[in-house]
């Protein structure tokens, strides 16, 4: 997946640097030299004989106690589909992937290029909820024969989680990525940047209520410190982070569920919900949940979690104590690899595979949309076609899924032809998988 940045400079550098510890400085360096240039960077990529150019975007990052000035490099303008299918900048317009399924002007692309999202409950604490939470939801829902798909008037915890994700480019992966995500603070960051260009109110980007809960990210402790103590009392601010624990506790005022991530410990920080939660979760996320039920060297996935919350802080010792309070809780299984998201074993296995073989793909995300909405699975993009492979997991036998797979099949038979695209009956041929299609230029194992 081609990531070369070429700057105006004439300097190259790639995209992956900004979040690898040893190239970071650099990258930033790169960045800080050609923001308000008149010249652009560029990526490889080329339409109608024109050079697509990108913008660079100043932002901040977490330094210790200070918050000082970085630089991202972001989309121009509805520019995401022109990109080659394997650039690390291609989107797929939003009517072709999980953004369909909203009704217009919940996502809208400003004249900048950064996204405004309408939620279904803002992040003010005045703010009411409209619609169904994401726990309200019935996944298996269907429509009748010749109803159209339905599209979600707002969007979601999970369908931010989504897009949060997706604009951090975390739904893709090349070979060069390597170890990359297993570095906390360079994933924070890239979440950062991706939250500064999504603005959930006139003037509000999310970077400012988002805050990230991982391993031996000092940075990352004090940005959860200033969010909180920024938002309290009137805002509720969202925590992120790869989860830990969701358990069922005794308390002096009854029971209440206790939600971890990772690394949490090291914040100084407390997050309690309602004990409907966890009956409510496991109905919502069963995968996740049962994951969570055996011990860390026994889970098979990761589970990332977004949570909405309100938020009080104590100061005692000089240390800032942080409680938090769940309104509303998203959870998304990625496989522990890349921290690819799956929507379940089967593809679990196909994720593990990809990777395993250095392939190039990337996980297309649901967002709200509907389950009948027409969806790959993953979408290899180092086959040489231009629209990317479509790759399709099978994984059930009842009757009106069946009738969904006839459906699929006549779709990709029909858009791409019968002979460019992969599927899977995981349930006639549990053990084995047919050959993923062939990469250009790279040499992988067939199984």
């Amino acid at each position: 997946m081609p990531d070369w940045i070429t700057f105006p400079n004439g300097q190259r550098g790639r995209r992956a640097w900004s979040n690898d510890p040893t190239y970071a400085r650099r990258w930033q360096l790169l960045l800080e030299v050609a923001h308000g240039q008149e010249r652009r960077p560029i990526c490889d990529c080329v339409h109608d004989g024109q050079a697509l150019e990108l913008a660079v975007r100043r932002t901040t990052r977490q330094e210790g106690a200070a918050l000082v000035e970085a630089h991202h490099l972001a989309l121009m303008p509805r520019q995401g589909p022109l990109h080659q299918v394997n650039c690390t900048f291609y989107q797929a317009s939003p009517r072709e992937g999980g953004q369909g399924g909203y009704e217009d002007g919940v996502v809208e692309e400003r004249a900048d290029g950064s996204l405004h999202v309408t939620l279904r409950r803002g992040l003010k604490i005045h703010d009411q909820p409209h619609g169904t939470a994401v726990i309200e939801r019935d996944p298996n829902e269907r429509r009748n024969a010749g109803e159209p798909v339905p599209r979600q008037a707002r969007m979601t915890e999970l369908g931010l989680l989504h897009l949060l994700w997706e604009q951090a480019g975390f739904n893709k992966w090349h070979h060069r990525i390597g170890n990359a995500r297993r570095w906390w603070p360079g994933m924070r960051q890239r979440l950062a940047e991706a939250a500064s260009d999504i603005f959930v109110a006139a003037r509000q980007p999310l970077s400012r209520r988002l805050a990230t809960v991982g391993y031996a990210d000092p940075d990352g402790v004090q940005a959860l410190r200033r969010i909180a103590i920024a938002s309290e009392g009137d805002w509720r601010i969202m925590l992120l982070g790869i989860v830990d624990a969701i358990e069922i506790r005794d308390s002096r005022n009854g029971q209440f569920v206790s939600f971890a991530f990772d690394g949490m410990r090291h914040y100084d920080l407390t997050i309690g919900a309602d004990v409907h939660w966890h009956a409510a979760l496991t109905q919502r996320f069963p995968t996740a949940m049962t994951s969570l039920r055996h011990a860390r060297d026994q889970r098979n996935i990761k589970v990332i979690g977004l949570v909405t919350a309100r938020v009080s802080t104590t100061v005692k010792d000089k240390i800032v104590r942080i409680s938090a309070q769940a309104e509303d809780i998203a959870l998304m299984e990625v496989a522990p690899t890349g921290l690819i998201p799956v929507e379940s074993n089967y593809e679990l296995r196909i994720a593990n595979a990809l990777i395993g073989d250095n392939r190039a793909f990337t996980k297309p995300l649901r967002y709200d949309a509907h389950r009948d909405t027409v969806h790959p699975d993953f979408v290899l993009t180092d086959t040489g076609d231009r629209r990317g492979t479509p790759m399709e997991v099978f994984g059930r036998d009842d009757e009106d899924y069946a009738e969904r797979v006839l459906e699929k099949v006549a779709y990709y038979n029909e858009i791409f032809g019968q002979d460019d695209w992969w599927h899977w009956n995981a349930v006639t041929n549990p053990d084995n998988w047919p050959p993923f299609p062939l990469a250009i230029n790279q040499n992988h194992r067939r199984r």
